[in-house]
Protein backbone atom coordinates (compact mmCIF):
# COMPACT_ATOMS: atom_id res chain seq x y z
CA UNK A 1 0.00 0.00 0.00
CA UNK A 2 1.39 3.14 -1.04
CA UNK A 3 1.73 6.72 1.21
CA UNK A 4 -0.51 7.98 -1.65
CA UNK A 5 -3.10 5.48 -0.92
CA UNK A 6 -2.90 5.69 3.07
CA UNK A 7 -3.20 8.94 2.95
CA UNK A 8 -6.19 9.24 0.70
CA UNK A 9 -7.54 6.26 2.85
CA UNK A 10 -6.80 8.75 5.67
CA UNK A 11 -8.91 11.43 4.56
CA UNK A 12 -12.02 9.16 3.06
CA UNK A 13 -12.08 8.19 6.95
CA UNK A 14 -12.16 11.58 8.05
CA UNK A 15 -15.06 12.93 5.43
CA UNK A 16 -17.02 9.77 6.78
CA UNK A 17 -16.43 10.81 10.43
CA UNK A 18 -17.51 14.27 9.36
CA UNK A 19 -20.59 12.82 7.81
CA UNK A 20 -21.98 11.12 10.37
CA UNK A 21 -20.28 12.76 13.44
CA UNK A 22 -19.39 16.49 12.92
CA UNK A 23 -19.72 17.93 16.52
CA UNK A 24 -16.71 17.81 17.92
CA UNK A 25 -14.67 18.93 14.59
CA UNK A 26 -17.11 21.62 13.40
CA UNK A 27 -18.05 22.69 16.89
CA UNK A 28 -14.33 23.52 17.54
CA UNK A 29 -13.91 25.31 14.64
CA UNK A 30 -16.59 27.74 15.52
CA UNK A 31 -15.46 28.58 18.91
CA UNK A 32 -11.99 28.96 16.63
CA UNK A 33 -13.38 31.16 14.32
CA UNK A 34 -15.79 33.51 16.81
CA UNK A 35 -12.46 34.03 19.21
CA UNK A 36 -10.32 35.15 16.51
CA UNK A 37 -11.97 37.59 14.54
CA UNK A 38 -14.58 40.11 16.27
CA UNK A 39 -16.47 40.37 13.12
CA UNK A 40 -18.14 37.17 13.64
CA UNK A 41 -18.66 37.64 17.73
CA UNK A 42 -20.03 40.51 16.75
CA UNK A 43 -22.23 40.02 13.98
CA UNK A 44 -26.12 40.51 15.06
CA UNK A 45 -27.26 38.93 11.53
CA UNK A 46 -25.14 36.13 11.63
CA UNK A 47 -26.96 33.30 14.18
CA UNK A 48 -24.94 30.79 15.61
CA UNK A 49 -26.59 28.13 13.50
CA UNK A 50 -25.50 29.67 10.34
CA UNK A 51 -22.23 29.42 10.77
CA UNK A 52 -21.87 26.09 11.94
CA UNK A 53 -23.98 25.12 9.05
CA UNK A 54 -21.47 26.85 6.63
CA UNK A 55 -18.43 24.93 8.50
CA UNK A 56 -20.31 21.70 8.30
CA UNK A 57 -20.51 22.20 4.66
CA UNK A 58 -17.26 23.79 3.54
CA UNK A 59 -15.60 20.78 5.89
CA UNK A 60 -17.70 18.31 4.36
CA UNK A 61 -16.96 19.59 0.95
CA UNK A 62 -12.98 20.24 1.53
CA UNK A 63 -12.52 16.85 2.91
CA UNK A 64 -14.40 14.91 -0.16
CA UNK A 65 -12.15 16.89 -2.32
CA UNK A 66 -9.05 15.17 -0.18
CA UNK A 67 -10.73 12.18 -0.63
CA UNK A 68 -11.19 12.25 -3.95
CA UNK A 69 -10.14 15.28 -6.29
CA UNK A 70 -12.32 14.36 -9.03
CA UNK A 71 -15.39 15.26 -6.30
CA UNK A 72 -14.78 19.18 -6.25
CA UNK A 73 -18.15 20.76 -4.73
CA UNK A 74 -17.43 24.06 -4.64
CA UNK A 75 -21.23 25.71 -4.14
CA UNK A 76 -20.48 25.43 -0.09
CA UNK A 77 -17.65 27.97 -0.75
CA UNK A 78 -20.04 30.00 -2.94
CA UNK A 79 -22.70 30.17 -0.17
CA UNK A 80 -20.71 31.32 2.03
CA UNK A 81 -19.13 33.98 0.24
CA UNK A 82 -22.75 35.31 -0.78
CA UNK A 83 -23.98 35.10 3.10
CA UNK A 84 -20.73 37.51 4.25
CA UNK A 85 -21.28 39.58 1.73
CA UNK A 86 -25.22 40.30 2.86
CA UNK A 87 -24.36 40.51 6.44
CA UNK A 88 -21.53 43.01 6.00
CA UNK A 89 -18.76 40.51 7.24
CA UNK A 90 -15.35 41.62 5.64
CA UNK A 91 -13.53 39.57 2.79
CA UNK A 92 -10.61 39.11 5.35
CA UNK A 93 -12.50 37.74 7.79
CA UNK A 94 -14.32 35.31 5.17
CA UNK A 95 -10.58 34.14 4.41
CA UNK A 96 -9.28 33.96 7.59
CA UNK A 97 -12.13 31.72 8.52
CA UNK A 98 -11.15 28.90 5.35
CA UNK A 99 -7.90 29.51 6.75
CA UNK A 100 -8.73 28.15 10.60
CA UNK A 101 -10.72 25.22 8.46
CA UNK A 102 -7.94 24.16 6.77
CA UNK A 103 -6.07 24.13 9.72
CA UNK A 104 -8.68 21.99 11.33
CA UNK A 105 -8.72 20.01 8.75
CA UNK A 106 -4.68 19.12 8.62
CA UNK A 107 -4.66 18.71 12.69
CA UNK A 108 -8.10 16.26 12.29
CA UNK A 109 -5.68 14.32 10.03
CA UNK A 110 -2.80 14.41 11.37
CA UNK A 111 -4.34 13.09 14.93
CA UNK A 112 -5.64 10.27 12.96
CA UNK A 113 -2.55 8.63 11.39
CA UNK A 114 -2.05 5.86 13.18
CA UNK A 115 1.01 4.31 11.59
CA UNK A 116 4.39 6.58 11.40
CA UNK A 117 4.48 6.53 8.12
CA UNK A 118 1.46 7.96 7.51
CA UNK A 119 3.21 11.02 9.89
CA UNK A 120 5.13 11.85 6.14
CA UNK A 121 1.74 13.98 5.40
CA UNK A 122 3.44 16.01 2.70
CA UNK A 123 1.80 15.36 -0.11
CA UNK A 124 -1.29 15.51 1.49
CA UNK A 125 -0.53 18.70 3.12
CA UNK A 126 0.11 20.52 -0.64
CA UNK A 127 -3.28 18.75 -1.43
CA UNK A 128 -5.24 20.02 0.81
CA UNK A 129 -3.53 23.93 0.91
CA UNK A 130 -4.56 23.64 -2.43
CA UNK A 131 -8.03 22.98 -2.13
CA UNK A 132 -8.33 25.83 0.31
CA UNK A 133 -7.41 27.87 -1.78
CA UNK A 134 -9.58 27.10 -4.44
CA UNK A 135 -12.90 26.84 -1.94
CA UNK A 136 -10.96 30.84 -0.94
CA UNK A 137 -11.05 31.82 -4.40
CA UNK A 138 -14.56 30.26 -5.17
CA UNK A 139 -15.53 32.00 -1.69
CA UNK A 140 -14.46 35.60 -2.88
CA UNK A 141 -15.92 35.36 -6.70
CA UNK A 142 -19.20 35.08 -4.80
CA UNK A 143 -18.74 37.84 -2.17
CA UNK A 144 -17.28 40.55 -5.08
CA UNK A 145 -20.45 38.94 -7.54
CA UNK A 146 -23.09 39.90 -4.44
CA UNK A 147 -21.41 43.05 -3.15
CA UNK A 148 -21.95 43.89 -6.36
CA UNK A 149 -25.66 42.82 -6.90
CA UNK A 150 -26.43 44.33 -3.81
CA UNK A 151 -24.64 48.08 -4.81
CA UNK A 152 -26.74 47.78 -7.95
CA UNK A 153 -29.94 46.61 -5.84
CA UNK A 154 -29.15 49.81 -3.58
CA UNK A 155 -28.71 52.18 -6.53
CA UNK A 156 -32.07 50.98 -8.00
CA UNK A 157 -33.79 51.15 -4.66
CA UNK A 158 -32.16 55.06 -4.55
CA UNK A 159 -33.06 56.14 -7.76
CA UNK A 160 -36.82 54.83 -7.47
CA UNK A 161 -37.02 56.40 -3.99
CA UNK A 162 -35.64 59.83 -5.24
CA UNK A 163 -37.94 59.67 -8.46
CA UNK A 164 -41.02 59.05 -6.15
CA UNK A 165 -40.19 62.71 -5.18
CA UNK A 166 -41.63 64.14 -7.71
CA UNK A 167 -44.73 62.03 -8.50
CA UNK A 168 -47.99 63.27 -7.73
CA UNK A 169 -48.78 62.62 -4.31
CA UNK A 170 -52.20 64.66 -3.92
CA UNK A 171 -54.02 61.32 -3.06
CA UNK A 172 -51.21 59.41 -0.83
CA UNK A 173 -49.29 62.06 0.68
CA UNK A 174 -47.53 59.57 3.47
CA UNK A 175 -45.32 57.80 0.54
CA UNK A 176 -43.81 61.62 -0.09
CA UNK A 177 -43.09 61.34 3.54
CA UNK A 178 -41.83 58.25 3.83
CA UNK A 179 -39.52 58.65 0.87
CA UNK A 180 -38.19 61.49 2.23
CA UNK A 181 -37.44 59.66 5.44
CA UNK A 182 -35.84 56.94 3.89
CA UNK A 183 -33.10 59.23 2.09
CA UNK A 184 -32.57 61.59 5.18
CA UNK A 185 -34.44 64.72 4.17
CA UNK A 186 -36.50 67.06 6.01
CA UNK A 187 -40.33 67.62 5.67
CA UNK A 188 -39.79 71.19 5.67
CA UNK A 189 -36.90 73.45 5.42
CA UNK A 190 -35.86 75.67 2.64
CA UNK A 191 -36.17 73.65 -1.01
CA UNK A 192 -35.67 74.63 -4.48
CA UNK A 193 -36.26 71.93 -7.61
CA UNK A 194 -33.86 72.02 -10.78
CA UNK A 195 -34.70 71.22 -14.00
CA UNK A 196 -31.78 70.53 -16.29
CA UNK A 197 -32.74 69.45 -19.63
CA UNK A 198 -29.50 68.10 -21.93
CA UNK A 199 -27.10 65.63 -21.33
CA UNK A 200 -23.98 67.55 -21.14
CA UNK A 201 -23.97 68.73 -17.53
CA UNK A 202 -22.80 67.34 -14.78
CA UNK A 203 -23.82 63.98 -13.33
CA UNK A 204 -26.55 63.66 -10.50
CA UNK A 205 -23.30 62.22 -7.81
CA UNK A 206 -20.96 64.88 -8.99
CA UNK A 207 -23.61 67.72 -8.38
CA UNK A 208 -24.32 66.15 -5.24
CA UNK A 209 -20.78 66.34 -4.12
CA UNK A 210 -20.29 70.03 -5.36
CA UNK A 211 -23.01 71.46 -4.05
CA UNK A 212 -22.35 69.36 -0.77
CA UNK A 213 -19.43 71.62 -0.17
CA UNK A 214 -21.46 75.03 -0.35
CA UNK A 215 -23.98 73.62 2.50
CA UNK A 216 -26.40 72.50 -0.27
CA UNK A 217 -28.11 69.07 0.39
CA UNK A 218 -29.53 67.62 -2.85
CA UNK A 219 -31.32 64.57 -4.59
CA UNK A 220 -30.86 63.71 -8.11
CA UNK A 221 -33.17 61.44 -10.61
CA UNK A 222 -31.57 61.66 -14.24
CA UNK A 223 -33.86 60.64 -17.27
CA UNK A 224 -32.80 60.46 -20.31
CA UNK A 225 -33.26 64.23 -21.70
CA UNK A 226 -33.47 65.85 -18.24
CA UNK A 227 -32.24 65.18 -14.85
CA UNK A 228 -34.42 66.54 -11.60
CA UNK A 229 -32.65 67.52 -8.66
CA UNK A 230 -34.41 68.20 -5.12
CA UNK A 231 -32.21 71.02 -3.64
CA UNK A 232 -32.80 71.70 0.51
CA UNK A 233 -30.92 75.15 1.04
CA UNK A 234 -29.23 76.63 3.88
CA UNK A 235 -30.77 79.37 5.95
CA UNK A 236 -32.81 81.86 3.68
CA UNK A 237 -29.84 84.37 4.76
CA UNK A 238 -27.23 82.31 2.66
CA UNK A 239 -29.52 81.10 -0.12
CA UNK A 240 -28.55 83.36 -2.81
CA UNK A 241 -24.71 82.53 -2.34
CA UNK A 242 -26.00 79.08 -2.62
CA UNK A 243 -27.78 79.91 -5.53
CA UNK A 244 -24.36 81.52 -7.26
CA UNK A 245 -22.87 78.82 -6.84
CA UNK A 246 -25.29 76.38 -8.33
CA UNK A 247 -25.45 78.73 -11.47
CA UNK A 248 -21.56 78.86 -11.61
CA UNK A 249 -21.67 75.01 -11.79
CA UNK A 250 -23.76 75.02 -14.53
CA UNK A 251 -22.96 78.04 -16.49
CA UNK A 252 -19.77 76.92 -19.15
CA UNK A 253 -20.39 73.25 -18.23
CA UNK A 254 -23.54 72.66 -20.69
CA UNK A 255 -23.13 73.94 -24.43
CA UNK A 256 -26.75 73.14 -25.40
CA UNK A 257 -28.25 72.11 -22.05
CA UNK A 258 -31.05 74.58 -20.32
CA UNK A 259 -31.20 74.42 -16.54
CA UNK A 260 -34.10 76.00 -14.71
CA UNK A 261 -34.97 76.16 -10.88
CA UNK A 262 -38.02 76.87 -8.83
CA UNK A 263 -38.99 79.60 -6.43
CA UNK A 264 -37.93 78.58 -3.30
CA UNK A 265 -40.66 77.08 -1.05
CA UNK A 266 -40.87 75.61 2.49
CA UNK A 267 -42.61 71.91 2.67
CA UNK A 268 -41.89 68.77 0.43
CA UNK A 269 -45.80 68.74 -0.46
CA UNK A 270 -44.63 72.18 -2.90
CA UNK A 271 -42.28 69.00 -4.49
CA UNK A 272 -44.67 69.44 -7.40
CA UNK A 273 -45.54 72.57 -8.49
CA UNK A 274 -41.98 73.35 -7.46
CA UNK A 275 -41.20 71.07 -10.91
CA UNK A 276 -44.23 72.17 -13.10
CA UNK A 277 -42.18 75.81 -12.12
CA UNK A 278 -38.24 74.48 -12.94
CA UNK A 279 -39.65 72.69 -15.77
CA UNK A 280 -41.05 76.26 -17.69
CA UNK A 281 -37.73 78.23 -16.51
CA UNK A 282 -35.77 75.25 -18.26
CA UNK A 283 -37.67 75.46 -21.31
CA UNK A 284 -37.42 79.19 -21.54
CA UNK A 285 -33.63 79.14 -20.84
CA UNK A 286 -31.29 79.94 -23.54
CA UNK A 287 -29.27 77.35 -24.58
CA UNK A 288 -26.11 77.06 -21.90
CA UNK A 289 -27.63 78.92 -19.05
CA UNK A 290 -29.60 78.60 -15.98
CA UNK A 291 -32.74 80.68 -15.08
CA UNK A 292 -34.83 81.07 -12.03
CA UNK A 293 -38.50 80.58 -12.41
CA UNK A 294 -39.70 84.39 -12.16
CA UNK A 295 -36.70 86.22 -13.22
CA UNK A 296 -37.71 85.99 -17.21
CA UNK A 297 -41.46 86.00 -16.90
CA UNK A 298 -42.13 86.83 -20.48
CA UNK A 299 -40.55 83.42 -21.50
CA UNK A 300 -42.24 81.31 -19.05
CA UNK A 301 -45.47 82.45 -20.28
CA UNK A 302 -44.47 82.15 -24.19
CA UNK A 303 -43.45 78.02 -23.20
CA UNK A 304 -46.20 77.93 -20.61
CA UNK A 305 -48.35 78.13 -24.46
CA UNK A 306 -46.41 76.96 -27.32
CA UNK A 307 -49.23 76.32 -29.41
CA UNK A 308 -50.41 80.14 -29.15
CA UNK A 309 -47.00 81.51 -28.88
CA UNK A 310 -46.17 79.77 -32.13
CA UNK A 311 -49.27 81.38 -33.99
CA UNK A 312 -48.92 84.53 -32.48
CA UNK A 313 -44.90 83.84 -34.07
CA UNK A 314 -46.03 83.01 -37.75
CA UNK A 315 -49.12 86.12 -37.54
CA UNK A 316 -45.99 88.53 -36.57
CA UNK A 317 -43.08 87.33 -38.12
CA UNK A 318 -44.40 84.86 -41.09
CA UNK A 319 -43.45 87.09 -44.05
CA UNK A 320 -39.63 87.10 -42.17
CA UNK A 321 -39.67 83.79 -41.59
CA UNK A 322 -40.37 82.31 -44.92
CA UNK A 323 -37.49 84.42 -46.57
CA UNK A 324 -34.61 82.36 -47.89
CA UNK A 325 -32.30 81.16 -44.55
CA UNK A 326 -29.87 83.68 -45.08
CA UNK A 327 -31.92 86.92 -45.34
CA UNK A 328 -33.88 85.46 -42.42
CA UNK A 329 -31.55 85.05 -40.43
CA UNK A 330 -30.03 88.66 -40.79
CA UNK A 331 -32.81 90.04 -40.11
CA UNK A 332 -34.02 88.43 -36.75
CA UNK A 333 -30.18 88.84 -35.96
CA UNK A 334 -30.71 92.64 -36.38
CA UNK A 335 -33.94 92.68 -34.62
CA UNK A 336 -32.25 90.66 -31.73
CA UNK A 337 -29.33 92.86 -30.95
CA UNK A 338 -32.00 96.37 -31.77
CA UNK A 339 -33.72 94.55 -28.39
CA UNK A 340 -30.77 94.10 -26.80
CA UNK A 341 -29.07 97.14 -27.26
CA UNK A 342 -31.76 99.12 -25.82
CA UNK A 343 -32.87 100.82 -29.16
CA UNK A 344 -29.22 102.15 -30.43
CA UNK A 345 -28.16 101.71 -33.70
CA UNK A 346 -24.97 102.60 -33.02
CA UNK A 347 -24.67 99.80 -30.25
CA UNK A 348 -25.90 97.40 -32.45
CA UNK A 349 -23.55 98.10 -35.34
CA UNK A 350 -20.70 97.44 -33.34
CA UNK A 351 -21.82 94.30 -31.96
CA UNK A 352 -23.19 93.09 -35.48
CA UNK A 353 -20.05 94.39 -36.75
CA UNK A 354 -21.34 96.38 -39.33
CA UNK A 355 -22.20 100.22 -40.09
CA UNK A 356 -25.08 101.45 -38.88
CA UNK A 357 -26.54 102.32 -41.66
CA UNK A 358 -26.93 98.53 -42.30
CA UNK A 359 -29.04 98.21 -39.16
CA UNK A 360 -30.82 100.85 -39.81
CA UNK A 361 -32.05 99.43 -43.31
CA UNK A 362 -32.63 96.02 -41.90
CA UNK A 363 -35.10 97.28 -39.56
CA UNK A 364 -36.95 99.20 -42.35
CA UNK A 365 -37.31 96.02 -43.80
CA UNK A 366 -38.46 94.30 -41.43
CA UNK A 367 -41.18 97.16 -41.12
CA UNK A 368 -41.72 97.08 -44.52
CA UNK A 369 -42.74 93.21 -43.99
CA UNK A 370 -44.25 92.72 -40.86
CA UNK A 371 -46.28 95.90 -41.07
CA UNK A 372 -44.30 96.75 -37.33
CA UNK A 373 -42.15 100.00 -36.70
CA UNK A 374 -39.71 99.27 -34.28
CA UNK A 375 -39.94 102.88 -32.87
CA UNK A 376 -43.95 102.65 -31.70
CA UNK A 377 -43.94 101.19 -28.04
CA UNK A 378 -46.62 99.05 -29.42
CA UNK A 379 -45.40 97.52 -32.35
CA UNK A 380 -42.26 97.12 -31.00
CA UNK A 381 -43.75 95.07 -27.95
CA UNK A 382 -45.34 92.51 -30.91
CA UNK A 383 -42.16 92.20 -32.30
CA UNK A 384 -39.96 91.63 -29.33
CA UNK A 385 -42.87 88.71 -28.25
CA UNK A 386 -42.30 87.25 -31.65
CA UNK A 387 -39.27 86.76 -31.21
CA UNK A 388 -38.97 85.38 -28.23
CA UNK A 389 -41.50 83.08 -29.37
CA UNK A 390 -39.45 82.16 -32.50
CA UNK A 391 -36.71 81.51 -30.11
CA UNK A 392 -38.33 79.59 -27.57
CA UNK A 393 -40.48 77.56 -29.09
Amino acid sequence: MTTAHRTSALAAGLAMELRYNSDALVGDLVEKIVAADRHYADATLLTAEQLRKSCIDNLGAMVDALADRADLRLEPARAAGRLKAELGIPIASLLHAFRLGGRNVWSALVERAVEPADRDLGDLAADLWEIVDTFSDAAVQAYHDTELDLARADEHKHRQLVRTLFDDHSANPGRLLDALRTLGLPESGTFAVVVAAGDDHPTGQRLTSILADVGIQSVWDAGLETTLGLLVLPPTAESASAFDRLTTVFDGRTVDGRVGVSAVFATAHGIAAATAQARLAARGARPGTLVRFGADPLAHLLVSAPDASRVAATSILGPILSLPDAERSDLLAALDVWFRSGGSAATAAEMLYCHRNTVRYRLRKICELTGRDTTDPAQSAELYVALRAVTLI
